[in-house]
C-alpha cells in the first residue's frame, strides 16, 4: 500500500536555513524531502533539549546532503580541495565508488530496457515516485499470492502447456498439503516517509518486473532493495555505506539478540572500532560488568539440575564439587544462581538502539 508522504513536522522548516548555512548552499526541495525520508529531521527535533546530541544530529544531516550532492555530481558547498592533494578521509572514496557503481548499473541492458518501456527512456523526479507506483498498483489489479506447498511422498511436478512458469501437480501419493500464503513485494521509499513503503504486486506486472530487477541490482551492487528501486525509477545514486548496521532483536530472549556490521573491506580498523564502540554504548543500558567465572558456572550448574532437584539438593551438590566456594544458606545460593542466569539470559539492552 502506498501512503501519502508525511508533511514536515512543526520546527522542521526552522532547521532548513540552519543546515543551508552550514552547507554553504541552501537546501533544495528534493534535499529537504530526502532528509524527511531518512528521518534525520525527526532525529534532530527529538534531541532538541540535548545540545551535544543535537549538534551530532545536525552534523549527520550536513554530511548526508554533502554525500547526496557529491554522488549526483552537484556542488557540495565546501571549498574546493587543493589540486593534487590527497583525498581526506574515507568519504571521498565512497563518493567516487557510489557514482561509478551507479553509472555502471545505469548502463545495464535490463535497466535501460525497463526505463525505455515504462519511463519513456528517462527517469522520474523524486517527488513523483510514490504517485507512479500507486498508479501501477491500481492498474495491475489484485496482487498475486505465492503459496508454499509441502508435497506428500510420491508426488511429482509436471509442466503443462499453459505457459511458462505454470505447473500442475500429479499427485501419486496421499498426504496433507501445508500451505502458507506469501506476497512478493517491491520496496520503495516515498519522499517524506520515514520507513520503506511497500506495494504488493501481481505476477507478470510492471511492479513485479521492477521487484525482480531491484533484487538483482541489490544483489550485484550490495544495495538494499529499496535503494535499487529508487535508483531504477529516479536515477538517484545509492550511497555506499562504510558500515551498514543489521540487527536481530529478540525480545523474548535478549541474550540471543545480535548486531551485524556489514563493513566495506577498505574501511580502516579504527573507523570500525569507533562505530562499534558508539553503538555498544547506546545498546547497553547503564554500565556493563562481566560476570565472574564462579557465577558463570553457578548459572549452568543450577540450570542443569533444576527442575526437578530442589535448591537444597543443588546446593549440596555444588558444595561437594566446589569445596573452596561453598554455600551455607540455601537462600543465598538460590539468589546467586538466579541472578547469574538472569544477567546472562536477559542483559539490559536498549531495543531502540538496535532498530
Amino acid at each position: 500500500m502506498i501512503t501519502h508522504p508525511d508533511e514536515p513536522a512543526q520546527g522542521d522548516e526552522e532547521i532548513r536555513p540552519l543546515l543551508g548555512e552550514r552547507l554553504g548552499l541552501p537546501l533544495s526541495d528534493d534535499e529537504f524531502g530526502f532528509l524527511l525520508l531518512q528521518g534525520t529531521l525527526g532525529e534532530i527535533a527529538s534531541v532538541s533539549d540535548d545540545k551535544r546530541r543535537r549538534e551530532a544530529a545536525l552534523r549527520k544531516a550536513v554530511e548526508t546532503i554533502r554525500n547526496l550532492r557529491a554522488a549526483q555530481g552537484m556542488p557540495v558547498g565546501e571549498g574546493p580541495q587543493e589540486v593534487g592533494g590527497m583525498a581526506t578521509g574515507d568519504r571521498d572514496r565512497r563518493y567516487a565508488v557510489s557514482r561509478l557503481l551507479a553509472i555502471e548499473a545505469g548502463r545495464a541492458a535490463e535497466v535501460v530496457a525497463f526505463r525505455e518501456r515504462y519511463l519513456g527512456g528517462g527517469v522520474l523526479a523524486w517527488e513523483n515516485l510514490g504517485a507512479w507506483i500507486a498508479g501501477q498498483a491500481a492498474a495491475q489489479g489484485p496482487p498475486s499470492q505465492y503459496v508454499e506447498i509441502v508435497l506428500p511422498p510420491g508426488t511429482t511436478l509436471k509442466a503443462t502447456l499453459a505457459g511458462p512458469g505454470r505447473r500442475e501437480l500429479d499427485c501419486a501419493g496421499r498426504g496433507a498439503h501445508r500451505r502458507r500464503p506469501q506476497r512478493q513485494t517491491p520496496e520503495v521509499r516515498s519522499p517524506g516517509g520515514k520507513w520503506v513503503q511497500v506495494a504488493p504486486v501481481r505476477a507478470g506486472s510492471v511492479l513485479d518486473e521492477l521487484r525482480r530487477l531491484s533484487q538483482r541490482l541489490a544483489n550485484d551492487y550490495s544495495w538494499k532493495e529499496d535503494q535499487a528501486t529508487v535508483f531504477v525509477l529516479s536515477g538517484v545514486t545509492p550511497l555506499v555505506a562504510g558500515i551498514r548496521l543489521e540487527t536481530s532483536v529478540q525480545t523474548e530472549h535478549p541474550a540471543a539478540s545480535r548486531v551485524t556490521l556489514v563493513i566495506d573491506p577498505l574501511l580502516s580498523p579504527q573507523a570500525v572500532l569507533e562505530t562499534y564502540s558508539e553503538l555498544r554504548h547506546k545498546v547497553l543500558e547503564g554500565s556493563y560488568r562481566p560476570l565472574r567465572e564462579k557465577h558463570l558456572r553457578l548459572a549452568v550448574f543450577a540450570a542443569e539440575r533444576r527442575p526437578p532437584a530442589k535448591w537444597a539438593e543443588v546446593m549440596r551438590a555444588w558444595n561437594q564439587e566446589n569445596a573452596g566456594q561453598r554455600y551455607s544458606k540455601v537462600t543465598v545460593f538460590a539468589r546467586d544462581c538466579a541472578a547469574a542466569q538472569r544477567r546472562l539470559l536477559r542483559p539490559r539492552l536498549n531495543p531502540d538502539a538496535l532498530i
